[in-house]
């Protein structure tokens, strides 16, 4: 007799754990996530100047230029976020880099890396952006800092296409 109510409350117990579980009630904490109900917000040239300009002041650096005046007009504009500054002589190279880290910290990563001569270059990519940063150390001009995003499949007018884009 013992054996049964055993086996009873073992079946009463095992139906009520797969009603529970298929309700939901007992779900496993495994499971996938539930999908954010609010969309992922758009990348544009606004959000990634003023992330860039964040960063910046962030790193150390002072605040930039980030307009485009002076250069060819054109549709263009919308498709690219320049910001250029001027760094202090004490530690810019460091600062050049502190941003670097904080873009990598945020989602940007590195696409190329290298130096020549006076110049360091850090190529990084992030939602359809790639994102020039130059550190220009030339002797007796100062230090300048130039970080230009660049929407993938933008139209550079050809006689800038060269200052943003990578050399190597």
């Amino acid at each position: 007799m013992r054996r049964r109510r055993t086996v009873a409350v073992a079946a009463v117990a095992a139906g009520f754990m797969t009603v529970t579980t298929g309700c939901g009630v007992l779900a496993d904490s495994g499971s996938a996530p539930v999908p954010s109900p609010e969309p992922t917000p758009q990348f544009t040239a606004r959000t990634v100047s003023d992330e860039i300009a964040g960063f910046a002041e962030a790193g150390g650096l002072p605040p930039g230029d980030t307009s485009t005046g002076g250069l060819p007009k054109g549709e263009w504009h919308t498709c690219v976020a320049p910001w250029t500054g001027y760094a202090p002589a004490a530690d810019s190279a460091g600062a050049f880099e502190a941003t670097v880290m904080r873009l990598r910290q945020h989602d940007w990563e590195i696409v190329s890396s290298h130096a020549e001569h006076d110049v360091t270059y850090r190529t990084l990519a992030k939602r359809g952006w790639k994102l020039y940063a130059r550190y220009y150390a030339v002797a007796d001009t100062g230090r300048t800092v130039s970080l230009t995003a660049v929407e993938d499949g933008c139209r550079l007018p050809a006689k800038i296409r060269g200052d943003y884009e990578d050399p190597a």
